[in-house]
């Protein structure tokens, strides 16, 4: 980053793509309102539903990351366009900073098991809050882990999925974020950290009001309930595709590895190998080619199987690999390996930086799956 003179945090380009895309989102719910033809306003909505979740992936997401910016204050504004465009970044951080970075792909099995033999869950304060609630939140509805028991319907979850993509926003909209504040957690996750905070609830509160007032309010005034609701809903399912579709590629795919917290083997050994859902390892077979490949094999570097970055890149999955465009596209979610390993830094180095982390993985004998 220092060679190609470039800063860690924030730069013009991430300046310049937010302007567009915050004007883009406001110009598009304009139209939403104005437009008398409902087609014209739909498409409208459709286009408001995109430029809502290109700030959510590059706009709130660096923001909350404290990478949009050097500024502290502007990485909060950055956070906050998340409410703006009807979510809750502080649900937001939760899930994302203190589930899924920390623990991606990982699911605790005992505390599943124990909550699937009694029946019930177990108090917040048992937790020990190591899962990440992006590979579980869907069950039962989808599978995405390989410790969930199968259903019959999970077979058809190919073909279903797409229709539960598109309500994503609305159930996190909905559901999530008034579940979280009025019971004080997120899934396995105290959420005191944020809501223990009377302002911050007070922030809650008012943005969902603001929120639903200007898109949804609004469009039900300019054209009646049902086509107002129409519109808004219309919105939802656009940004709910857009994002679950980005989202999916990164953590499920064919020859991601899954963390198995607390799964044991046979002698009673834990297990501390991330795995496909085969059950085979893929850092063993990378870690043998770099052996084979040396004739000392005492320079290969030592690197464990639970290691937090190895960890980090057999569960993550790049596509589109140092892609100018697509990595601006996405907000850096097609540098997903990246991203996972510096999240403090700007998405926009993350082209840049790309082939410094492939060949460091390579020299360590550490995964690194990048599709086209």
């Amino acid at each position: 980053i220092e060679e190609k003179g470039l800063q860690r945090r924030g730069s013009g380009e991430i300046l310049i793509k937010a302007l567009f895309l915050l004007a883009g989102f406001w110009y598009s719910l304009y139209h939403m309102y104005t437009q008398t033809n409902f087609t014209n306003a739909a498409i409208a909505s459709i286009s408001m539903g995109i430029f809502a979740a290109m700030i959510g992936v590059n706009i709130q997401h660096d923001g909350n990351h404290g990478a949009f910016a050097k500024s502290k204050f502007i990485n909060k504004f950055a956070g906050w366009t998340f409410d703006m465009i009807g979510g809750s970044a502080f649900t937001w951080e939760l899930q994302h900073m203190l589930g899924h970075h920390p623990y991606t792909n990982v699911l605790d099995e005992v505390e599943h098991k124990r909550k699937e033999d009694e029946g019930v869950d177990c108090k917040l304060e048992e937790k020990d809050q190591e899962s990440d609630p992006d590979v579980f939140s869907s069950f039962p509805l989808m599978r995405m882990h390989p410790l969930h028991e199968v259903s019959w319907f999970h077979r058809y979850q190919h073909i279903y999925a797409p229709f539960l993509f598109a309500l994503m926003t609305l159930a996190k909209v909905f559901q999530q974020d008034f579940e979280i504040v009025l019971t004080g957690k997120l899934y396995h996750i105290d959420a005191a950290v944020r809501y223990g905070s009377i302002w911050n609830v007070m922030r809650f509160w008012s943005m969902k009001i603001i929120t639903m007032f200007y898109m949804l309010g609004l469009p039900i005034y300019f054209h009646g309930a049902v086509k107002g609701v129409g519109l808004f809903v219309i919105g939802h399912l656009a940004a709910g595709e857009l994002l679950a579709t980005m989202f999916i590629v990164n953590h499920v795919i064919e020859g991601v590895s899954y963390g198995h917290k607390g799964v044991t083997n046979d002698e009673g050994v834990k297990v501390a190998k991330p795995a496909t859902i085969m059950g085979d390892t893929p850092m063993e077979r990378t870690r043998e080619q770099l052996m084979n490949g040396k004739a000392d094999k005492s320079t290969v570097p030592s690197v464990p199987f639970d290691d937090w970055a190895a960890v980090q890149c057999q569960t993550s999955v790049n596509w589109s690999s140092g892609s100018w465009f697509w990595n601006h596209f996405s907000g850096g979610l097609s540098h997903q390996i990246e991203h996972h390993l510096f999240p403090s830094i700007c998405h926009t180095n993350y082209c840049y930086i790309q082939e410094v982390v492939q060949k460091t993985c390579e020299e360590y004998g550490v995964p690194y799956q990048t599709e086209s």
